[in-house]
Parts: C-alpha cells; sequence; structure tokens
C-alpha cells in the first residue's frame, strides 16, 4: 500500500537535503551523493545523481546531459514563466531502466483564467521515451500506477474514436507461414537421420512404372510434372498443399498475442482524454523454456484535461473566472501536492515499454478484466457457480 502524501513529501525533502550537502561536500551524505560538472544561472551540465533506498535494498542512478530554465513575462497570448528543459535522461536501478532525449515542463500562470488549459499548471513534453523493465513481479511503484489507469481507461472509458483495432493469436509451429521463415531457412526434417538400411536391399526390384502414371518432361502451370490422369494429380498436389502439419520436435512451443491499434481517442469519464495516434503491443509467453516477454510501442500519445460538459454550457465571465482562479489556488495546492500529476498535460512522441521476464498471471488487462466480470456479475445477481456448471452440462449434453 503507497505510503500517505506527508511521509512522501517528509521523504522527499529528506532526499533533498542529502543531494544539497552531497554536492556541497562532494560526498556521499545518507547514500546519496549529487555532482554537477558545471553551474551557472540558468544552466546545469553534467548531472548525476545516485543513491539507495530501503536500507540500501533499491539503489538508483539519475544523469541528465544538461537541465536549463527560462523567465518568461506572461502575457494573455502566452501565459508561461517557467520553462525547464532536460536533454538526454537516464535512469537506472536495481528494478528497471528509463531514458529520454529531451524532456520540456512549461508552467503556466493562471492558465483558466487566460482560457489555455482546462485547469493543469504544466505542460509536459517527452520526446522518445524508453523503459525497460526486468521483472513484471518487481514492477516500479509509478509504471504499475500507470499501466492500472491505462487498462481501466481501456475497460471502462468512452472510445470517442478508433480507426484501426486489430488483435492475433500465432502459435509457433502451427501457424508459422513460409514467408515468414529467413531465406537461409533450413528444413529440419532434412536433418532427420537416414533410415537404416533393410536386409533385403539388394534383392528388391525397381517396379517399372506404367505408361498412364509415369511424369512427362513438360510441367503444368502449378509446378507439377504433367500425368497422364491430370485431373486426380492437380487433385492430390492441391491437397498436399493446404494440409496441417504436426507440431514437431524442433519447434518452439511458444504463444504470441499481439494487438494494433490506430488513432484511438478516450474518454476517461473524470475529465481527462487520452488519444493514441499508433499502438502496437506484443505478449510472448514460450512454455517449454518457462518464460515470457512483453512490448510496446506507442506514438502521438496524449493525456490531456478537458473541460466538463456544464462548462463548457455555460462559460463563466471574465472577473467571475479571475475570483474562482484566486479561490480555487489552495485548493489546487492542495490537490497538486496529494496528486502531482493532476495538474499537468502530458504529451510523448513515442514510448517504448519492454518487460523482459513478464507473467501472463501479472498482466493488468486479465486482473482488471476478471475483477470487472465479477463486478457485473454481482450487481447482476449472477453466480458463477451456476454459469460454469451450466455450460459445463451444455458442452458434454448428448444430443439428438
Amino acid at each position: 500500500m503507497p505510503d500517505s502524501s506527508l511521509v512522501f513529501a517528509a521523504r522527499l525533502f529528506f532526499f533533498i537535503a542529502c543531494a544539497f550537502w552531497s554536492y556541497l561536500l562532494n560526498r556521499p551524505v545518507g547514500g546519496h551523493r549529487l555532482r554537477i560538472g558545471r553551474l551557472s544561472w540558468s544552466a546545469a551540465h553534467d548531472i548525476r545523481y545516485e543513491g539507495t533506498l530501503y536500507a540500501k535494498s533499491y539503489s538508483f542512478a539519475y544523469s541528465a546531459a544538461s537541465l536549463t530554465w527560462a523567465f518568461h513575462r506572461p502575457r494573455p497570448a502566452d501565459p508561461r514563466w517557467l520553462t525547464v528543459t532536460v536533454h538526454d535522461i537516464l535512469y537506472t536501478s536495481s528494478t528497471g531502466d528509463v531514458s529520454t532525449a529531451r524532456l520540456e515542463t512549461v508552467l503556466w500562470f493562471f492558465p483558466v483564467l487566460f482560457r489555455w488549459t482546462a485547469g493543469p499548471w504544466a505542460d509536459v513534453t517527452i520526446d522518445g521515451l524508453r523503459i525497460k523493465v526486468q521483472k513484471s513481479t518487481a514492477t516500479p511503484y509509478w509504471i504499475q500506477r500507470l499501466r492500472e489507469n491505462l487498462v481501466s481507461t481501456f475497460l471502462t472509458g468512452e472510445f470517442l474514436r478508433a480507426d484501426v483495432f486489430r488483435t492475433s493469436v500465432r502459435f509457433a509451429g502451427l501457424s508459422e507461414h513460409e514467408e515468414d521463415k529467413p531465406k537461409a531457412y533450413t528444413d529440419p526434417r532434412s536433418k532427420l537421420a537416414a533410415e537404416e538400411p533393410g536386409e533385403d536391399e539388394g534383392d528388391e526390384e525397381e517396379e517399372e512404372e506404367c505408361g498412364c502414371c509415369a511424369p512427362s518432361s513438360t510441367r503444368g502451370s502449378n509446378g507439377h510434372a504433367t500425368y497422364a490422369h491430370q485431373e486426380e494429380a492437380d487433385a492430390l498436389a492441391d491437397a498436399d498443399a493446404y494440409k496441417t502439419q504436426p507440431l514437431r520436435a524442433v519447434d518452439d512451443d511458444e504463444l504470441r498475442f499481439s494487438a494494433l491499434a490506430r488513432r484511438v481517442h478516450i474518454n476517461n469519464t473524470e475529465g481527462r482524454i487520452y488519444t493514441f495516434g499508433a499502438i502496437d503491443a506484443q505478449m510472448r509467453r514460450n512454455w517449454a523454456e518457462d518464460r515470457g516477454s512483453f512490448a510496446m510501442v506507442a506514438e502521438e500519445c496524449r493525456w490531456v484535461k478537458v473541460h466538463f460538459p456544464f462548462e463548457r454550457v455555460a462559460p463563466r465571465a471574465w472577473f467571475t473566472q479571475l475570483l474562482s482562479s484566486l479561490l480555487h489556488f489552495p485548493i489546487d495546492l492542495v490537490r497538486t501536492f496529494n496528486y502531482p500529476v493532476s495538474s499537468m498535460n502530458l504529451y510523448v512522441t513515442r514510448v517504448d515499454v519492454t518487460f523482459d521476464s513478464f507473467r501472463l498471471r501479472d498482466a493488468e488487462l486479465v486482473r482488471q478484466g476478471f475483477s470487472l466480470a465479477r463486478e457485473k456479475a454481482i450487481t447482476s445477481n449472477i453466480d458463477w457457480s451456476d454459469v460454469f456448471f451450466d455450460a459445463l452440462v451444455d458442452a458434454f449434453a448428448t444430443r439428438k
């Protein structure tokens, strides 16, 4: 269970104090060390921060090529007052790694008053986000929360647009196509040992082919030799082409589930719109080696707060909006302190997520899917035991 906001804030201030004194003393303080290669009034270069948590059971390292900040004079056409940009971020830890080429944060001055945003005080833009998790059983907390929010939105949100959505399931060895195999592919059956010679090998006489079944030198359009009984030969060739091949010993007993989506817009019914330009995800499970992996690539991802319907119907006047912004400012500070991401709009150009070791039972879609089905069954007064029993009886019932 996550810690309370006060405990988290106390730990955060403690880490900041340790990092500050570590930079001044140029030595680790409380298991934390901060080093800055070059520092000026508007930028810091070659930043590296190392630390340990939870009795040194969790270690992490953060590095960035540069950190710049610039102040602005807010204007009605552009009410920004601070821009913070970080380049070449790399975060490594005991459970996973995160990297990004560029992160830019823009802070707004009363954005609702100037009708710049629907409430968030900051816009965050991430260019090229890469997340690598070693094991699904030890997923970092913030990644787990991100998975929960995304899956919950997909299951319970309102789909406003989805141009393309496809899923596929592939079983290695049974659904492989010839064009998917590499050019240097060698048929494993060609490597099987030749049959041992029989005892009567020298005594067998070659049977003479009859004239009607002997192949001629010409070949048909299908690539097969021309026979006298051509129709029967073509039928046999076509039957062999569509015959299902059995699973061989050299094939991997692997399952691959893939999902593809293009231009997806979802409303989570809480004033947030999720938009994705493209999503490609694949989960692989090798039953023979007892291992699995997961990979996802998403492009043009946005998480934007929008006005509620009643706010769009009756917009407030400028004076009323100013008074409302001043009165709600303390509430926004408390909400930002408790839930920081609620006060920002997020835009990610591309995100790559990889799980080196992934278990099917750790999939958030499976967890929330079963929980949602169970909740719907309870609210609809459906007894799961009766459902499974009726399905079992229907499956094995004798039909006349």
